[in-house]
């Protein structure tokens, strides 16, 4: 009995034991799925600021792919492959809100290399470490608004100095910037990313050499070619939105219509034209109007700075009036030769006898769109966009020299260094 006893009460204490054992893998179970509950939402939530950039910042066309896993959308933004280019303040301004944000406008804007992502530092500052990106973009004509990124740089990041606004408009002080910024992306022909405001680029056709050039010029008197004075009433036009500038360019216009007609649409004039507004995003809409009606047009910029040419001197070329230019920029390194005229030639006294001649002569005035049909204008700012984020791209992939830095940025955006102070017209 003694060993029965014992048997039994073994066997009873093996079912204890089985049934805390059960219990144990049943509660380990438990615990495990609470924590793998934890950790997916988890990674939803971390992941919702990053969804929400990808499908709100930019239009619904610059999306990345819906129909792809959340954990593969986010693999391609850390895939070191990539190139991570962060727009640190103010993203909305026109020179990058223009290219999009994400991947997916590299491939819209047929980059030849499209591997990197933009993103807006004020929509997901937590996507990223600001140590993670391999370029950070500073709008510097609004930096006065905020503050400098602060963080440890690493060797592989270009902090990049962007303006497309002439060093006489700066609101900071540009001496405080020695051995900070890396890059510059602006307006400058010797910016290391350029962003001009319109390009001219040669056709097969165009001429190589100055007798080339006077023999197409020449072939514009032929009767057969196109008359762009045909159907004009007006000699002058001018839109323009800021009335007194540092170029005095106002002082300037106001001698030159005491000679020859000259009418002014927009704020600082008594015209208007459909959709006219203080921004120079709405004026392609207006120089259709204009072209049908004046000869000449007066692109005048607010500052007389080194390579500031904006869109006043190329949306002109892609439309038929001559632009008469007053500005800084040495403008037969990008135009056509005989496309323009220079204002800075002539007093406006003489500048008006010019213009009367050439007025008067329709063979004098076609000679000046010769270039036409051997000449590519863009204007724009979707080019503008397009060509500068598509050239930082590639350029970040082809990186792979010594770290630059700018010891300073006095020489080249001190307007007493890059401007001509105008104390007069002439």
């Amino acid at each position: 009995m003694l060993f029965k006893d014992n048997d039994q009460s073994s066997k009873k204490n093996e079912s204890v034991i089985e049934v805390i054992q059960v219990g144990h893998r049943l509660l380990n179970l438990y615990f495990t799925k609470m924590l793998l509950t934890f950790l997916i939402a988890i990674v939803v939530l971390t992941m919702v600021p990053f969804e929400k950039y990808v499908t709100g910042s930019n239009l619904q066309q610059n999306n990345l792919s819906s129909d792809k896993p959340i954990f593969d959308r986010f693999s391609r933004v850390k895939n070191r492959g990539n190139k991570t280019i962060l727009i640190w303040n103010s993203a909305h301004r026109i020179e990058t809100a223009a290219f999009g944000f994400g991947y997916q406008p590299f491939i819209q804007h047929g980059c030849e290399v499209s591997d990197c992502v933009v993103f807006d530092y004020a929509t997901t500052p937590e996507l990223l470490p600001l140590e993670d990106y391999d370029a950070i973009i500073i709008h510097m004509h609004e930096l006065w608004l905020t503050q400098l990124p602060e963080f440890k740089r690493q060797a592989h990041q270009r902090l990049i100095f962007l303006t497309q606004e002439s060093p006489t408009t700066m609101p900071i002080d540009i001496t405080e910037f020695g051995n900070y910024f890396n890059w510059t992306m602006s307006y400058r022909l010797n910016s290391d990313v350029q962003l001009p405001y319109g390009r001219v680029s040669p056709r097969p056709t165009a001429p190589t050499t100055a007798d080339e050039t006077r023999k197409m010029i020449e072939e514009t008197h032929l009767s057969s070619t196109k008359n762009y004075a045909a159907n004009k009433t007006q000699p002058v036009g001018w839109m323009v939105s800021h009335c007194d500038t540092n170029s005095l360019r106002e002082t300037y216009v106001r001698q030159l219509s005491k000679f020859i007609p000259v009418d002014v649409y927009g704020e600082c004039g008594n015209l208007s034209c459909p959709r006219n507004h203080d921004h120079w995003l709405s004026y392609p809409e207006c120089y259709t109007m204009l072209e049908e009606k004046y000869k000449f047009y007066l692109s005048f910029e607010n500052s007389i700075c080194t390579d500031y040419a904006t869109e006043k001197f190329f949306e002109i070329l892609k439309h038929n009036m001559i632009p008469v230019v007053y500005g800084g920029a040495n403008y037969s390194q990008i135009a056509p030769p005989h496309s323009y005229i220079d204002a800075m030639d002539f007093t406006p006294e003489k500048l008006v006898e010019y213009l009367k001649l050439v007025d008067s002569n329709d063979t004098l005035y076609n000679e000046y769109f010769w270039w036409k049909d051997h000449y590519e204008v863009e204007a724009g700012v979707d080019q503008m966009a397009s060509h500068g984020f598509c050239d930082l791209c590639k350029k970040l992939h082809q990186d792979h020299g010594v770290n630059k830095f700018y010891t300073e940025l006095v020489s080249e955006w001190d307007p007493n260094n890059k401007c001509k102070l105008m104390n007069s017209w002439k």
